[in-house]
C-alpha cells in the first residue's frame, strides 16, 4: 500500500489520452504532444499541488535545472502543454506554459514565490520549503545545493478543467 512519502505514482495512459482528449474536444484545440508528470517529491506534496493547480492558486513551479540534464530532455517552451497528475498519477488539470526563464536560487523574488501559490505565498515560505526539499533530494542523489543552483521557472495557465468563473462563458 502506498504511504503519502512514497514518490508519485507514473501516470497511467488509459486515464491520460481521454483526459486529454476532452480538453482537445471540448475547447477546441488541436495540440500534437503534450506532457504528463506530477509537481512534487512525494505523492502527498504531488497531490497538495495538484489540487492548488486545478484551484487556479498554483500558476508556476520551480524545477532544478539539473532534472532535464540528466535525463536528457529539453527545457520547457511557451505554449506547451502539460497535465498535471496527482500522487496516484491520475490526471488532474492541464496547464500551458506562458513564459519560462532560468534563474538561480537566490535570484527568487516575492512575485514568483506568490505565482507559485504554495504556503502563505511568501518568499521566505517558499525558500525555507524549497530550500528542505532540495536539500535532501541533494543528500539523496549525491550532488550540491546552493544559492547559485539553477532553476527552471514555468509560468502557466489552468486550461483544464475550465476555471470556473470561464466555464459559464465557453
Amino acid at each position: 500500500m502506498a504511504r503519502p512519502d512514497d514518490p508519485p505514482a507514473p501516470g497511467r495512459r488509459e486515464e491520460i489520452e481521454p483526459f486529454w482528449l476532452d480538453y482537445q474536444r471540448t475547447c477546441g484545440v488541436q495540440v500534437e504532444g503534450f506532457a504528463a508528470a506530477s509537481f512534487g517529491s512525494t505523492r502527498a506534496l504531488a497531490d497538495e499541488l495538484a489540487l492548488l493547480v486545478g484551484n487556479g492558486v498554483k500558476r508556476a513551479h520551480a524545477t532544478l535545472r539539473r532534472e532535464f540534464e540528466k535525463d536528457l530532455d529539453p527545457l520547457p517552451a511557451p505554449g506547451e502543454h502539460l497535465v498535471v497528475l496527482d500522487g496516484a498519477g491520475h490526471p488532474r488539470a492541464i496547464v500551458r506554459n506562458t513564459h519560462v526563464e532560468l534563474r538561480h536560487f537566490n535570484q527568487i523574488d516575492d512575485e514568483f514565490a506568490f505565482t507559485a501559490g504554495e504556503g502563505d505565498l511568501t518568499l521566505q515560505w517558499w525558500l525555507v520549503a524549497h530550500r528542505q526539499d532540495w536539500s535532501e533530494q541533494a543528500e539523496r542523489e549525491g550532488f550540491e545545493i546552493g544559492e547559485t543552483t539553477e532553476l527552471v521557472l514555468e509560468y502557466f495557465d489552468l486550461v483544464w478543467p475550465q476555471p470556473a468563473a470561464s466555464a459559464g462563458q465557453a
